[in-house]
């Protein structure tokens, strides 16, 4: 008897099994089975990731990964909720800025305007096109506000950086970020630094994905000691 041969599971289906936590969505419709984070030096710790339709999927995905390896949990959240679109950034040699290519989505558990920022331990804004529409909405800006004054672990990289001097004041800070995005830095008051992360107290921003490999045990070690 004819049988009919087995489906061969596709990329994003794959990556939901291998997440298997926090509501995270790949897929058409296919939701995975929220689960707590592993034991880990970091665990009870409670990590908002804010991104929304564009942002760089790779450094969404390796912050909420790295999380979940140190037993934090990552929650993202978007201004709505709503499975999120995300996009993959690269340079080009025959460009005069970066490509934007489609990369995996993600489900946003929480809407910016439905989160109280005083319950989590910390934020992390990715980079991508996202932020520069992500100013816009009040609920982003009140929880960056938060963070920001209130001096607690926050982790901006590329553009995520705009909304740091939308949301809240950088003067004196020391900060990098997207090159585009330097003369913005320098206008608020804030001193731009070309390397591949700063820190300046609680706040830990890096200028791409590139970089990622320090700005997450930067980020990663000022969330420890909050």
């Amino acid at each position: 008897m004819f049988q009919k041969p087995p489906r061969q599971t596709t990329r994003r289906e794959a990556l939901a099994a291998a997440a298997g936590t926090a509501g995270l969505l790949v897929g058409a419709g296919t939701r995975t089975q929220a689960a707590e984070a592993p034991n880990g030096p970091l665990k009870g710790k409670r990590v908002l990731l804010a991104i929304s339709d564009f942002s760089e999927s790779l450094e969404t995905y390796y912050m909420f990964f790295r999380l979940k390896e140190e037993g934090a949990v990552p929650i993202v959240v978007a201004p709505k909720r709503k499975t999120v679109e995300m996009v993959i950034h690269f340079d080009h040699p025959d460009y005069l800025s970066y490509l934007e290519k489609p990369g995996y989505p993600i489900e946003a558990r929480l809407a910016a305007g439905e989160v109280e920022p005083s319950q989590y331990d910390g934020l992390l804004l990715p980079g991508g096109r996202a932020p520069e529409e992500m100013r816009l909405d009040a609920g982003v800006r009140k929880i960056v506000a938060y963070y920001l004054g209130q001096a607690k672990p926050l982790g901006a990289m590329c553009h995520g950086v705009m909304l740091l001097y939308t949301a809240g004041d950088i003067k004196g800070r020391r900060l990098t970020g997207n090159s585009h995005i330097r003369p913005d830095i320098s206008r608020y008051g804030g001193t731009f630094l070309d390397k591949p992360v700063v820190v300046d107290g609680s706040l830990v921003t890096s200028r791409g994905w590139g970089d990622l490999d320090a700005f997450m045990p930067a980020f990663l070690d000022v969330l420890s000691r909050a």
